[in-house]
């Protein structure tokens, strides 16, 4: 089995009255069972084991959203690394184990890694830029300040 085949294997085919329940809960993750099934008018049963299913197979996962406002760190710093090839992977791995760090992808292009730093003063990004400089295998990095966040979602299509 090619690697294409295995992951096709592992995809969930959604109907439409899945693909609805998705919006629904994208749009309110704590929607009640009986609320879906009257928008979607359904029995509740039907409702309830569809989003268990869902739920259940990992096709999708509730999650909330904090407000770094509201937890005291309201600023956000992108940061473009670039690491040693052989250490990309450790590297990563690192930063994800890092509080402040709430976003980390191995990215390609110019820079291998890139992260998402939430810090509440201009102190704590001091000295997360510290902790850096003492990661083995990160050759460079670039910083950018994010002044005013316009979107934050990752609205993944359904088809």
């Amino acid at each position: 089995m090619t690697q294409g085949e295995q992951h096709q294997s592992n995809s969930a085919e959604l109907d439409d009255i899945d693909q609805k329940i998705v919006e629904l809960l994208r749009t309110d993750g704590r929607m009640s069972f009986t609320e879906i099934a009257k928008r979607l008018e359904m029995p509740e049963a039907t409702a309830r084991y569809r989003v268990q299913r869902l739920l259940q197979t990992e096709t999708i996962k509730v999650l909330a959203w904090p407000n770094p406002e509201k937890l005291g760190t309201p600023y956000v710093t992108i940061i473009s690394l670039i690491v040693e090839n052989s250490v990309i992977d450790t590297v990563a791995a690192v930063l994800a184990g890092e509080e402040q760090v709430r976003f980390v992808a191995i990215t390609s292009g110019r820079f291998n890694i890139v992260i998402d730093v939430f810090f509440g003063a201009h102190t704590e990004l001091i000295g997360f830029f510290e902790k850096l400089k003492a990661i083995p295998g990160i050759l460079s990095y670039e910083s950018q300040f994010i002044l005013k966040l316009l979107k934050a979602e990752y609205k993944y299509t359904l088809s």
